[in-house]
């Protein structure tokens, strides 16, 4: 996992980015803020022979706050989000290229789309959904993955607590 420093143009690129077959990455506790593109696992459609059976990424206890997009995008991989806090993206979890993705016990505040799986790729990924606060958000899940729980031991915590906790240990020098 590399962070990627901001660019003169924001809406070329993603402050954090998992590329080239990386595997069990825990993105945890983070803030990304004013952003276009939140985070990008796996970076090319045409990258399968590289990225299949390797992206594994989990994402818990962040807070994307008017990040527009790929809060995370996932090519190829596999990936649970959960107890994150999303406010004002257009949208926001995306897999695609046949990506799984577990979305669970999520907050999405001012939200056009929560999860979507069929866009700005040839072939649509998969989504789990359960126990998200969507807060009027939409969902664009054309398939239901195979990915209904994670390999590892956790308990998510419930929806309901998501906004609190994350707002007060989200980010750098928090407890």
């Amino acid at each position: 996992m590399r962070a990627l420093p901001p660019r003169t143009d924001p809406r070329r690129s993603a402050p954090a980015a998992a590329v080239a077959a990386a595997a069990t990455v825990t993105v945890s506790w983070n803030t990304f803020k004013d952003h276009y593109k939140g985070s990008l696992v796996g970076h090319s459609d045409s990258n399968a022979s590289e990225d299949t059976g390797h992206l594994r990424v989990t994402y818990h206890h962040n807070w994307f706050n008017n990040v527009s997009s790929r809060i995370p995008s996932l090519r190829f991989g596999t990936g649970h989000f959960y107890d994150n806090y999303v406010v004002g993206a257009e949208t926001a979890v995306h897999s695609r290229m046949g990506a799984q993705m577990l979305v669970e016990n999520n907050v999405f505040r001012s939200t056009k789309v929560a999860v979507t799986t069929n866009r700005d790729s040839k072939t649509d990924g998969y989504a789990n959904l359960r126990g998200n606060d969507l807060g009027g958000a939409a969902t664009e899940t054309s398939q239901t993955g195979g990915f209904p729980s994670p390999p590892y031991g956790c308990t998510a915590e419930p929806a309901s607590s998501v906004v609190s906790s994350v707002t007060a240990g989200a980010g750098a020098a928090k407890p």
